[in-house]
């Protein structure tokens, strides 16, 4: 596996990968989605932001999902900034 600065393999559950994004935890699992073969959702319920906790993201490979990944944290921290007065 080629190894990526947000995800890692998942201690606790072969086959599967954690990955880490503005503070937050994904589970990373396979699956047949026609919309790629890896899925991400939140590791835990985030009950404050529901809207976040339904949050899924989907990539045909891992490389891709780093990206996504990475790509939803630049969002996040962006609009954290904005919001701070």
């Amino acid at each position: 596996m080629q190894s990526f600065y947000n995800i890692e393999k998942s201690a606790f559950h072969r086959g599967e990968y954690v990955g880490y994004a503005a503070g937050y935890v994904f589970r990373i699992v396979r699956t047949n989605s026609s919309f790629g073969k890896w899925e991400a959702r939140l590791a835990r319920f985030n009950p404050v932001n529901v809207r976040l906790s339904n949050r899924i993201f989907y990539a045909f490979t891992l490389e891709g999902m780093s990206g996504k990944l990475d790509a939803f944290a630049r969002e996040t921290l962006a609009n954290a900034i904005v919001e701070v007065p």
